[in-house]
């Protein structure tokens, strides 16, 4: 665990399959700041039964995207908490620029990491992708199989496929990414606070690159 100097408020973006969750986790635990996923926001507030929650379960519940401003409203009460913190690491948001922008009015991000991997990568990674039903520990057919077929290594739970993990889904949604995610390169690299990082590494030199890039920031 490392402390940092000065507040790291980093976002990780990338094609579905690229690593983010698990990169975010790591960087997290490295430099002692909170993990925030928006979509763990979402989930909690329908669990609660809030105002704001009841609202995206109808859109949840439609299949559509919960609306920039209600996921703004969302994320916004827990950066209210984050006063005094030293930074934070975002996952899963801003997905477009319009987010990224509201994003920086309200929690400037001073550090945007670029996890790069080709669609045929993307595929690859999430078609052979399996998660336990107890846990949500995940494994590859080809990269990480389990030590007994079917069944976690973790809690043997049950081994499942999603349903959404088939490639004509997974390539739709790729689509989507490079309509309304992908943008936010160039965005960050206006501000100049992009990184690039080859994703197509095994899952601990993707994070050596990540911190040798972020040491000649400066922050350590």
């Amino acid at each position: 665990m490392t402390r940092v100097s000065k507040r790291l408020r980093i976002t990780l973006f990338g094609p579905q399959g690229s690593g983010k969750g698990t990169q975010g986790e790591l960087l997290a635990d490295r430099f002692d700041i909170p993990i925030i996923g928006v979509g763990e926001l979402l989930k909690a507030e329908i669990t609660a039964r809030t105002s704001l929650g009841k609202v995206v379960r109808t859109y949840v519940d439609s299949g559509t995207l919960v609306p920039d401003d209600l996921a703004n409203a969302i994320l916004q009460k827990r950066l209210k908490k984050l006063e005094g913190e030293r930074g934070f690491v975002m996952d899963g948001y801003p997905r477009n620029v319009d987010q990224a922008v509201w994003l920086d009015k309200t929690a400037r991000i001073n550090l945007a990491i670029h996890i790069k991997i080709s669609d045929n990568e993307s595929v690859d990674r999430l078609s052979g992708r399996l998660q336990c039903t107890e846990c949500k520990q995940t494994y590859h057919v080809k990269h990480s199989p389990p030590i007994r077929k079917g069944l976690c290594a973790i809690c043997g739970g049950k081994l499942v496929k999603r349903s959404d993990d088939t490639s004509l889904v997974i390539r739709k949604r790729l689509e989507t990414y490079h309509f309304m995610t992908e943008p936010l390169v160039s965005y960050y690299r206006q501000r100049g606070v992009l990184l690039n990082i080859n994703g197509e590494q095994p899952i601990p030199y993707v994070f050596e690159e990540i911190i040798k890039k972020i040491a000649k920031l400066g922050f350590k």
